[in-house]
């Protein structure tokens, strides 16, 4: 998926000379991590009460660091063959390198970040549902994919300015049955997080949920 080699033996999907070349944040072992430090900016400029409990990312996802990763992830989703298994197999290896820290504790649903239907339909699937398959597996932490719902199609982040992403992702999120989730512990999953707009705006529809608290997880964090 990202040097274009013939794998060998037991190698499945990435090569090891491709695995071995991801640029870890190794957030794992941070007290606070850039992630924390986003997410904390913005709700702190907002003024809203979001329960915000942590949050991490497995790699650097830009050009200055770990092409290979990138390939990965860009061919995954909009390549000539797009392949939904990367996205399942990173999640595991996310959730293996995780899994002795404090990231998943007390979670109660992994929960993608939903696409729209028509995106949905357009891609075939959607990321950052498979990243959380991948995890589910190996943390044993259900997924939840019914109640987090994406109402309206927004733009391509990745095509948009970056004072505009905010305005993108205004009120395209909505939660059905959130009574559901009261009192639980949700990890919001996806692929690449850039300026943390679209887990934000996820975020704003859980605050008003009682008791719900929420921490997020990316593969990719486009951070020089």
């Amino acid at each position: 998926m990202a040097c274009d080699r013939k794998l060998l033996g037991d190698e499945l999907i990435v090569c090891t000379d491709c695995l071995s070349t991801i640029p870890l944040t190794e957030h794992a072992i941070l007290d606070q991590n850039g992630i924390d430090l986003l997410f904390h900016d913005l709700i702190h400029k907002e003024s809203r009460t979001i329960r915000y409990e942590r949050g991490a990312a497995f790699a650097f996802y830009n050009r200055e660091r770990g092409q290979n990763f990138r390939l990965m992830i860009e061919r995954g989703k909009f390549g000539a063959h797009p392949n939904p298994q990367i996205f399942y197999f990173l999640g595991r290896l996310a959730a293996q390198a995780y899994i002795d820290s404090d990231l998943f504790d007390d979670i109660d649903y992994l929960v993608p970040v939903p696409l729209h239907p028509r995106r949905l339909r357009e891609r075939g699937y959607n990321q950052a549902e498979y990243i959380c398959r991948g995890m589910s597996e190996v943390l044993h932490i259900p997924m939840d994919t019914e109640h987090l719902l994406r109402t309206r199609n927004n733009p391509h982040q990745s095509r948009s300015q970056f004072h505009k992403r905010s305005e993108n992702v205004k009120n395209i999120f909505s939660v059905s049955y959130p009574e559901e989730w009261k009192n639980k512990h949700i990890l919001l999953v996806d692929d690449v997080i850039t300026s943390g707009s679209t887990m934000f705006a996820c975020m704003r529809q859980l605050s008003p949920i009682r008791g719900c608290r929420v921490s997020a997880f990316t593969l990719g964090w486009a951070h020089k």
